[in-house]
């Protein structure tokens, strides 16, 4: 095995408020709105404009993708009646694309990441916006990956083979010399069917909905287990 791909969400990082869609600041750009977050109104409003927010579309940069944010936060103040002032808005859309705090990176990521690198060539291969890059960077890991590939880069999300075949040319891999490491199993199933070989990533904090009939590891330090077998 030469060529070691990861997912980020629930591999590489974590939702810090438990929701994807949760902007860090909320609490504090919306005040005493925010008590509407997780009522069965909000649930519906976010079902009604995430659309915005599709990851199978194309999406330049993080430019981009901040009007994006922007068109979601509108769509959510309309049907939420929280009558948002412009800067507001601005100012959520933009903790959504430039606030880190957005997301958790797991503890055991840069140690093993640093590690594996002498051994394997790393890529990235995940449905995300381009703002995932961007906060990677932040954290100082992107510089560690030989290649990566993110959905809105594309314009089609996983298990679509064109996310598989798109991160194989750029590693310049042969599907058989790749590990494919994903915590859903239909975008592992994707990558068997792509010729490569895959385990499922089911950490403790973001415990996968579905277990897949596959290799399943729990942390960084299983799958370096699993790599050496």
């Amino acid at each position: 095995m030469k060529h070691l791909i990861l997912d980020c969400g629930g591999v590489l990082v974590y939702p810090r408020l438990g929701d994807w869609m949760l902007p860090f600041g909320i609490a504090e750009i919306l005040g005493e709105r925010a008590r509407d977050i997780h009522t069965a109104k909000y649930l519906l409003a976010q079902r009604q404009s995430e659309a915005w927010l599709d990851e199978a579309r194309l999406v330049k940069d993080v430019e981009a993708e901040r009007a994006l944010r922007r068109e979601y936060v509108r769509a959510m103040d309309v049907r939420m009646d929280w009558h948002m002032t412009g800067d507001e808005i601005e100012r959520l859309a933009d903790d959504f694309t430039d606030n880190i705090d957005r997301y958790g990176f797991f503890d055991d990521v840069k140690p093993w990441l640093a590690r594996w690198k002498r051994r394997y060539s790393l890529g990235i291969l995940s449905d995300a916006m381009p703002s995932i890059l961007l906060f990677m960077e932040r954290y100082g890991i992107l510089g560690l990956f030989d290649a990566a590939v993110i959905s809105t880069h594309v314009g089609a999300i996983k298990p679509d083979p064109r996310l598989y075949a798109a991160i194989l040319e750029a590693l310049s891999a042969a599907p058989a010399e790749c590990l494919f490491v994903d915590d859903r199993p239909c975008n592992l199933e994707g990558a068997v069917a792509a010729g490569m070989q895959a385990v499922q990533m089911a950490r403790s904090e973001t415990l996968p909905a579905q277990l897949w009939d596959g290799p399943v590891v729990h942390n960084f330090e299983e799958l370096n287990a699993y790599l050496e077998k």
